[in-house]
């Protein structure tokens, strides 16, 4: 009896060693399959960033050609612009409406002999490009006239900003026109090429440090901890040979950042890159866990995504219907006053055109005829002002009756326009048999200079006020002729 009690004893003692031999193992497996999947993971992290690196250089690259060839471009606008306009050649205030026309931020104008003598700088005039310390780089503009140069130069006279000049001879070669512009979208561009930054710019992941340091000195150059940046990858207890191959990937345990880590090095161009990942982070998973916590994210995204586009598309219709008119689609006084404001520094484009617009009984129609067809000659108003506004600026419903416009035309298309209108309400008219029209007061900014854009929509009223006045006496005498 006491035999089999023993021998039953050193079985369940037997059997739990075994359970607990195989957990070992397991364990140790899963350790192994862990720090596995941990080194695959960061090759892969590995791949991102050499990939950032490589997009990097190559959109700085990219950036660097497009606008020099669009700044090209604009020079030689402003070129063709003086040309057809020699009047403002030498004008300096009209050189300066030209460079916000086109963009640039300076206009430099050289005779054929390569003397600056007219441009939006006049301190610059009289330097010569043949011995000038700014432009000199051009000098060679003047033997080859049918060439075309652009290049970026640290100018010393205002400051240390680095300029982007484009050059280019104008059609008759007697006149070589520069452009300079502060190109602060490459500046930002190549900003953010520095490697802490790109760093930074790397989604983090729990456990997980990313360091880039120089591959001779072994310097921290970024990382995703702060405090990590400045020291070495020998501080951080890597060991490291200094012979290590291009391209290849090496594995070790380490300490960084005083957490014992699964790190992968690789070396890249003149980086070494360095993901490290935290044993107690890679190793804490369980599979159920896991598979739990995938279903509830994988579920939880769903859930946003599907609130999030449903949240989005209502806030879309939400301000669609607070900013438009729901009869006649234009935009309404609230969005009138929105993209007005822009206005209120008194800054205009030259071919800004104010429109104050008002239907001519309407209160008659209403009256006499019924709601029905004076929202009828509303939307038929409307209808004439999106076929002959619509394609030069906005348009917006004020009032019961009240419209405005504000479109950008010279004076000869704002004459073809008025009578494109005029023919418009004529033709309506006489479709839908109802007497169709518009009281209208036009203001072009080029006209009234210095007036408030308060000022300018409070002219366009007062002239739209004088031509219903206009109207009315015109119908009063027609019916004392009749």
């Amino acid at each position: 009896m006491k035999s089999r009690k023993r021998t039953s004893l050193y079985l369940i003692l037997l059997t739990l060693v075994v359970i607990g031999l195989l957990i070992a193992l397991l364990y140790r497996l899963q350790i192994r399959s862990n720090a596995s999947s941990a080194y695959e993971s960061s090759r892969l992290l590995i791949d991102q960033i050499r990939s950032v690196v490589d997009s990097n250089e190559d959109s700085v690259r990219s950036l660097t050609a497009s606008l020099r060839e669009d700044y090209v471009t604009r020079s030689r606008a402003v070129s063709y612009i003086i040309d057809r306009t020699p009047a403002i050649e030498n004008q300096i205030t009209e050189l300066a409406w030209l460079t916000n026309l086109v963009s640039v931020d300076e206009i430099h104008l050289f005779d054929s002999d390569g003397k600056l003598y007219s441009g939006t700088k006049p301190q610059y005039y009289g330097e010569n490009l043949k011995t000038s310390k700014i432009f000199g780089v051009f000098a060679k503009m003047l033997s080859e006239k049918n060439f075309t140069m652009c290049e970026t130069i640290t100018n010393e006279v205002s400051g240390k900003s680095s300029m982007m000049y484009a050059i280019c001879w104008n059609e008759s070669h007697k006149r070589l026109v520069m452009i300079g512009i502060t190109p602060m979208r490459l500046m930002n561009e190549m900003s953010m090429s520095q490697i802490d930054k790109i760093i930074r710019e790397i989604p983090a992941y729990e456990g997980t440090e990313i360091m880039v340091a120089d591959n001779e000195s072994n310097e921290i150059l970024g990382a995703t901890s702060e405090s990590l940046i400045g020291k070495t990858l020998t501080d951080e207890g890597l060991e490291l040979s200094g012979d290590e191959k291009l391209g290849n990937v090496y594995e070790q345990s380490a300490e960084i950042n005083g957490e014992p880590s699964y790190c992968s090095i690789n070396r890249y161009k003149t980086y070494k890159i360095v993901i490290a990942r935290h044993k107690d982070v890679v190793n804490k998973n369980i599979l159920v866990p896991l598979v739990l916590v995938c279903v509830y994210m994988l579920l939880a995204a769903t859930v946003i995504v599907f609130i999030v586009k449903r949240m989005t598309k209502r806030i879309i219709n939400e301000h669609n219907r607070a900013n438009t008119d729901a009869m006649t689609s234009f935009f309404n006084k609230r969005a009138y006053e929105d993209r007005t404001r822009r206005y209120d520094s008194g800054e205009y484009e030259p071919t800004l055109v104010y429109v104050s617009m008002d239907l001519n009984g309407l209160k008659t129609v209403n009256d006499t005829m019924g709601h029905t067809a004076g929202d009828k000659l509303i939307c038929g108003a409307a209808a004439c002002m999106k076929q002959c506004f619509g394609n030069y600026g906005e348009l917006f419903r004020v009032g019961g009756d009240e419209f405005t416009a504000l479109i950008f035309a010279d004076e000869d298309r704002l004459t073809m326009i008025r009578m494109d209108f005029a023919e418009e309400l004529e033709k309506w008219s006489a479709e839908n048999d109802l007497d169709l029209s518009v009281s209208c007061g036009y203001v072009r900014v080029s006209e009234v200079p210095g007036l408030s854009f308060a000022e300018i929509a409070k002219l366009a009223d007062d002239r739209m006020y004088e031509n219903k006045d206009e109207y009315y006496q015109k119908k009063k005498a027609a019916r004392r002729r009749d």
